[in-house]
Order: C-alpha cells, then structure tokens, then sequence
C-alpha cells in the first residue's frame, strides 16, 4: 500500500516524514550531487508545508523506495515559483482542481522486481488520491520521455518547450485525473485493486483551497 499523509496525520505513518527526507537525499543529494537543503541526512525545501501531500512507497521491510509530493497550486509550488516560463501561454494554472507533482523519485538500491512496480503504483495513489478528492488534473516538470511512458499521448497537454532544469531537459506538463493511472503497466505488473493507505487526509483538497 502507499502511504499517505500531511503534517497533520504525519503521526499516523509513524516515521513516514522523516523516511521521505530520508530517501530524496539519497536521490537528489547523494546520487544527483544536487545543491538541494539538507540536514542530518534529509532534503528539504519550501515546499514542505502543511499544505503538501506525500504519498510513500515503502518495502517489505519498510524502508521508503519511492516518493511522489502533492502540491496544492492555490498556494505556491514549484512550476509556478521556479520555472513560470515553462508555461508558453498564460501563467502557470491556479486551481483546487489542479495539483502538482513534485520530488518524484525512485531508489535505485531497491531490487529491480520492485523497482519496476514503484512509479506505476505510485501514480496509482495518485489517480485514487485525486479521485477521492474531486481533483481534475495534475501538473508537473519532468522528462518527456518519463511523461509518455507512463501516460497515453492523447492525456498528455505539454503546456511549452523543453528546458533544462536541474541538469535534465525536462517539459511542463498537464494531466487530466482519467489519464494518471498507467493502466498496461499496472496489469503487465499484476497490480490490480486499490493501493491508497489514506492517514486521515480525506478533505485535503477542500482545506487548501480555503
């Protein structure tokens, strides 16, 4: 199951916040060499508020593998803060109905069985997250590559041109809710039924539009 919380079910998923710090050090830090804030073998940035969504994927033995972070675009995010100019037309989307993808990773020391399980599940909890929450589509900056992988071409809106972030050439993009969830992998993979493990966040999406 994936789990996931917000600041204030945090304490329902035990070490959950801390093992997502954890692990995107290990990515983005320790692998990627990328300048990101840290402290005591954890990545942080602004974005890490009560507003944000993680949703968590973890081992058999409960070690977090895999990370997607849902943000909230009535508030600031990292699309809209860091690369608006991504967005050719207009500025980035504000909306309760739109939230925004960030921090994805995946760790590379997990066994290649679950490593390949690990984003198709993740965006799962995605699509079941978004559902439960009246949510209509998520944004997000990636490679395209990744992007249309996992996603059909005719649910993918790319909202401008390639650029580089952080080392990677990488496309803001728009995904409407029916689209996220990558059916063919999931049943190539034998994932069927829900994989959601909600601490309490049932009405995030109605709190942050306040």
């Amino acid at each position: 199951m994936i789990e996931a919380f917000s600041w204030r079910a945090a304490h329902l998923a035990k070490d959950g916040l801390a093992a997502q710090a954890r692990l995107r050090h290990r990515v983005f830090v320790e692998r990627r060499a990328l300048p990101h804030a840290t402290f005591d073998g954890m990545e942080y940035d602004r974005f890490d508020t009560p507003a944000a969504v993680y949703l968590v994927w973890r081992d058999g033995g409960g070690e977090a593998r895999g990370l997607i972070r849902l943000l909230p675009t009535t508030r600031p995010y990292m699309m809209q803060t860091f690369w608006p100019e991504m967005v050719a037309e207009g500025a980035p989307p504000v909306s309760p109905k739109i939230w925004e993808i960030t921090r994805v990773c995946v760790d590379k020391a997990a066994i290649p069985r679950e490593r390949r399980v690990i984003l198709p599940e993740l965006l799962c909890g995605v699509a079941e997250f978004f559902e439960l929450n009246g949510i209509s589509a998520m944004v997000g900056v990636a490679r395209a590559h990744l992007v249309e992988h996992y996603i059909p071409q005719e649910g993918i809106r790319w909202l401008g041109a390639a650029a580089e972030v952080e080392g990677e050439v990488e496309r803001a993009f728009l995904v409407p809710t029916r689209f996220i969830r990558p059916t063919a992998h999931l049943e190539k993979l034998g994932v069927t039924g829900r994989v959601l493990n909600l601490f309490g966040d049932e009405d995030m999406a109605e709190r942050s539009a306040a």
